[in-house]
């Protein structure tokens, strides 16, 4: 009765429910179908504004508004969406990007504001260090789906904190006092990792939630199998259907729509070093899969499960079907290269009939007697299936990283032209990763100084370090713990305090960096400017640094 003399009261103070005698349950209905197609009409406006002009949606307005409630629900992080999205596409119309890397921290975070324009949110590093399990190990998605939306929630309100201290102090100083000192722009979008979303698909929709709530600006995920997902450098992948990260794509959006949130999604795709997928269900998948193209091998299968026949591949002559059909050709002296090409976009059986036209005969071929103990279809991972699968991604994505297992300019050209020939206005992501061993890459300093610049005019519009934060973490904390041991304060003297001093990193005087003025600002407002106990006042240690030296 509560809820339905709210609702009454709500249509009401809209103006959609007359007060004049009569109004009952029909003018509630009346109430409740005028406050739906008002919604109707904010959601259609919502949804077809031009940041969405090249998303695809499978669903209708009136679906999205009917699970929003008479309440529907916006966030802060919404504004940050927006400011991502404007972002990238402007540094994909000029050739540029904004690069960063994972922040390990609320002290992170805030520092890097100064020189970077985004911010990463590493599910490796939450693995690691922050999960709100408090049990770290490493990446394997194991650790409680709120763990990542939890460090975004840490960072966003370190962002927001700092943005209103820096605002309050902005507004004591004259204005040319301003005019000479710039402000930071602390509220850098967070784009953080969504691993495979931790489960189905309303798993996904859950966990994009939190994120949204928590002020992401973007989130990634992946087209790895819960509960087998690897960090993207490890070994043993398993992939889901193209079909199916097509459905998490899909729902991530719908729950953003129902947010209203212009939530920046970004499609990863492990299929270059993938070894298996769970599933043949979708014809863009089957060149990948690989099978037994040599009959009679029948009797090896149970030590194909076991794994005991080590070499049992070589002698199955397991392969994918157009890599058969392609010997089969060059057997035969006839080019294989359209061949391959073309195979790329049939099914199993599109192929079949394709090869039989070639002249290519009776070709063997048996994916199942391949499968894996787990009874995963093996697969070849390249370059040309993460293509495929980008495309495929390119109406329910606004941007696609491709995970790469070094870091090769040529390939990363391969994949940007193929990509963005078929769907030229796709923004794509690219990983710095730690995990490379950028020494042994063949590249010169001078190249690795420009390869960022160099992926970038080829659309890569957003570019991290996945985990340089905890790197870097590690190594400064390695190094003061070992020459302060060694030579006590004077460590801490000569390799902190006067390098904060000499490159004037804010911390020096921590009590100021923490927010302790706006504190005490707070604390006269409310004592009417009597308050003789604040943070700052008559005592304060940090005084000290108002000298020179």
């Amino acid at each position: 009765m509560a809820f339905r003399t709210l609702t009454i009261q709500k249509h009401i103070l809209a103006g959609h429910v007359s007060v004049s005698g009569g109004v009952e349950m029909h003018g509630v209905a009346s109430g409740e179908e005028a406050y739906y197609q008002a919604q109707l009409k904010e959601m259609a406006a919502f949804m077809g504004q031009e940041r969405f002009k090249h998303t695809t949606r499978p669903y209708k307005v009136e679906e999205v508004v009917k699970l929003q409630g008479t309440m529907p629900l916006h966030f802060t992080g919404a504004k940050i969406s927006d400011k991502l999205y404007t972002m990238l596409r402007n540094h994909q119309a000029k050739g540029t990007c904004s690069h960063t890397f994972g922040a390990l921290d609320t002290v992170q975070v805030v520092q890097m504001a100064k020189y970077l324009t985004s911010v990463y949110v590493s599910g490796w590093q939450c693995s690691s260090t922050a999960s709100t399990s408090n049990e770290p190990g490493p990446d394997v998605a194991d650790y409680p789906y709120d763990t990542v939306p939890n460090k975004v929630d840490q960072l966003f309100r370190a962002q927001l904190f700092h943005d209103r201290k820096q605002f309050e102090e902005r507004l004591r100083m004259s204005p040319a006092d301003r005019a000479q000192k710039p402000a930071v722009d602390y509220m850098n979008p967070i784009i953080a990792d969504a691993d495979t979303g931790h489960g189905g698909l309303t798993a996904t929709m859950k966990l994009s939630k939190m994120f949204i709530e928590n002020g992401a600006g973007g989130i990634h995920i992946e087209d790895q199998k819960p509960g087998t997902k690897k960090c993207g450098h490890m070994g043993g992948k398993v992939l889901v259907s193209t079909q199916e990260h097509t459905q998490r794509l899909i729902a991530i959006r719908l729950q953003a729509d129902v947010l209203n949130s212009a939530l920046v999604i970004v499609a990863r795709t492990d299929a270059e070093a993938a070894t298996m997928i769970d599933s043949n269900i979708d014809p863009i998948d089957h060149p990948h899969i690989k099978g037994a193209t040599v009959k009679g091998v029948e009797p090896l299968y149970e030590a194909i499960q076991k794994g005991t026949d080590k070499d049992w591949e070589q002698r199955a002559g397991c392969m994918t079907f157009p890599d058969v059909v392609a010997s089969v050709l060059k057997s035969k002296g006839v080019d294989a290269s359209k061949w391959l090409k073309d195979s790329l976009k049939m099914s199993l059986p599109e192929m079949r009939k394709a090869a039989a036209a070639l002249g290519a005969g009776e070709v063997f071929f048996d994916w199942d007697v391949a499968r894996s103990v787990e009874g995963y279809f093996r697969i070849k991972g390249t370059t040309d299936f993460c293509v495929q699968r980008a495309i495929a991604w390119a109406p329910y994505a606004d941007c696609i990283w491709m995970e790469t297992g070094k870091p090769i300019l040529a390939q990363a050209t391969k994949f940007a032209a193929e990509v963005r020939a078929a769907v030229p206005h796709q923004m794509l992501a690219y990983n710095l990763s730690p995990s490379f061993n950028w020494d042994g890459a063949g590249m010169t300093d001078a190249q690795m100084e420009s390869f960022i610049w160099d992926l970038a005019k080829l659309g890569f519009c957003w570019q991290f370090i996945t985990l340089a934060g905890f790197h870097c973490d590690a190594l400064s904390i390695d190094l003061f713990a070992r020459d302060y041991a060694k030579r006590g304060a004077a460590a801490y003297v000569q390799l902190i305090q006067r390098k904060e001093r000499e490159h004037g990193v804010e911390t020096l005087t921590h009590q100021k960096w923490s927010g302790s003025e706006i504190v005490d600002e707070m604390g006269n407002i409310v004592s009417g400017g009597t308050s003789s106990t604040g943070i700052m006042s008559a005592g304060v240690t940090e005084g000290q640094f108002d000298a020179k030296h």
